[in-house]
C-alpha cells in the first residue's frame, strides 16, 4: 500500500446541527479543514445529495478551503470512484476515506474498492480511527474524547531532513517545499552519544545557515510558538508519565534577542545552554492556563501508537502546545531517555515490568 495522496471526508465527520435541524460544523472540524488545505493531499468532501440543506452548507464551507464537493451514492458508487480516481490522477490504494457512518452501503462498497476507510466512532467513547500508518496523514487522524469534540492527534512539525550541506543549491526549494517558513530551528539527525549530539542553532534568515556549525546531516524543523512551556512524556511498557518544564520563548522574544546581538542566529547545546524564557516573558497565570490546555489522554494515545509503529518498549517525547491553533506538537523523540523527571519510585517498578513483558512477548513470538 503507498503512501495516502487523496482524502475524501464524509459529511458525517465534518456537520453536527444546530438542535433546530440547520446544519454547522462540529468542534475541531475547522482546524481539520484548515490543516488539510495546505497539507499538499488531494481533498473532497463528500456529500449526500447536492440541494439540501447539509449538501449546500457543505458546499459553501469546501469553498472557503479551496476544496470542492462531490456526491458518490450507491448503487452507482463504483463508476463514481473510477471517475474521482481519474479526476484526481491517484491510485486507489493511495486514497483514504473517512466517515462516521460505520455500516451503510456507501462505506462498504468504498472498502471494496480498495479505498482505506477510517471510522470516525460516533459513540463518543474514546479512540483512535483506523488509520494507514504513513507519515504524510498521521497529523491528521482522527481522535474523539470524551467531551465529544473532534480533536487532532498531535502533529509533528514541519521539518526538511536530512540536510547533508547547507550550501546546497536547491536548500531553498526543499525548504518551500515543506512549506517552513523562518524561524527554524536546525538539529543533528544523531540524539545522543556523542558530544555534540546536543548542539543546536535557530536561524532567522537563509544566510543564517552559512554561520553554524551543526552537526551534519542535521534536520531543519518548524519554530512552533509554545508559551514557553513544554511537556516531556516517557514511556515505561504501558506506564505513561509526563512532566513540565520551562522551555524557549516565543519567536519574537528570540528574534529580539538575535538583533540585540547583530542579528546572528542562536547557537546553543541543548542540554547545557537552552536559551529558555525568563521571568518576564513568562507569567504563572499563563503557566496555569497552558498546564490546563494540555489533553493527556489525547498524547497518552499518541504515545501507544508511537510504540507500537516504532516497537519500543521504553522511550520518551516531547510535546509542545502551539498557542495560535492548541496543536499538540510532537517536537522530539528519544529511544532511551534519562526519566530524571519521574520518580525513582514510580520509575524503577515500571521499568522492570516493561523489560519482563517485553521479554515475554519475544519469548511467545
Amino acid at each position: 500500500m503507498g503512501a495516502v495522496r487523496g482524502v475524501l471526508l464524509d459529511e458525517s465527520v465534518l456537520l453536527s446541527d444546530d438542535g433546530s435541524g440547520n446544519p454547522r460544523l462540529k468542534p475541531g472540524a475547522e482546524v481539520l479543514l484548515r490543516r488539510l488545505r495546505y497539507s499538499n493531499l488531494r481533498v473532497e468532501l463528500r456529500v449526500v445529495g447536492y440541494f439540501n440543506l447539509p449538501a449546500i452548507f457543505l458546499q459553501n464551507t469546501a469553498r472557503i478551503y479551496s476544496f470542492s464537493c462531490v456526491s458518490l451514492d450507491a448503487p452507482d458508487a463504483k463508476y463514481s470512484f473510477n471517475q474521482l480516481l481519474l479526476d484526481w490522477g491517484i491510485a486507489r490504494d493511495n486514497c483514504f476515506y473517512v466517515t462516521s457512518k460505520r455500516h451503510d452501503a456507501f462505506t462498504h462498497e468504498i472498502q471494496n474498492q480498495g479505498w482505506l476507510t477510517a471510522v470516525d466512532r460516533s459513540s463518543g467513547a474514546p479512540g483512535l480511527t483506523r488509520y494507514h500508518a504513513d507519515p504524510t496523514f498521521t497529523r491528521f487522524l482522527l481522535y474523539r474524547t470524551l467531551r465529544g469534540p473532534l480533536f487532532l492527534l498531535p502533529r509533528f512539525p514541519a521539518s526538511v531532513g536530512l540536510i547533508d550541506n547547507f550550501h546546497e543549491p536547491n536548500l531553498r526549494d526543499q525548504l518551500s517545499e515543506a512549506n517552513l517558513s523562518f524561524p527554524i530551528i536546525v538539529k543533528p539527525q544523531i540524539a545522543c552519544g556523542v558530544g555534540d549530539a546536543h548542539s543546536m542553532a535557530l536561524v532567522f534568515k537563509f544566510e543564517d545557515f552559512k554561520e553554524i556549525c551543526v552537526p551534519l546531516p542535521a534536520i531543519l524543523q518548524e519554530y512552533v510558538d509554545h508559551g514557553s512551556l513544554i511537556f516531556k512524556f516517557y514511556v515505561l511498557g504501558n506506564n505513561v508519565f509526563h512532566a513540565v518544564k520551562k522551555s524557549m520563548p516565543n519567536a519574537s522574544f528570540l528574534k529580539s534577542s538575535s538583533e540585540q546581538a547583530g542579528s546572528k542566529p542562536i547557537i546553543f547545546d541543548s542540554l547545557k545552554s537552552l536559551p529558555v524564557a525568563t521571568d518576564d516573558q513568562f507569567s504563572v497565570g499563563r503557566l496555569q492556563a497552558d498546564i490546563q490546555s494540555l489533553d493527556v489522554d489525547l498524547v497518552k494515545s499518541a504515545a501507544n501508537w508511537l510504540k507500537t509503529e516504532l516497537d519500543l518498549t521504553i522511550f520518551g517525547f516531547d510535546v509542545v502546545i502551539q498557542e495560535d491553533t492548541g496543536d499538540h506538537v510532537i517536537v522530539d523523540l528519544n529511544y532511551l531517555p534519562s526519566f530524571k523527571e519521574v520518580p525513582d519510585t514510580d520509575a524503577i517498578p515500571a521499568f522492570w515490568t516493561a523489560i519482563k513483558s517485553a521479554h515475554e512477548a519475544r519469548k511467545t513470538n
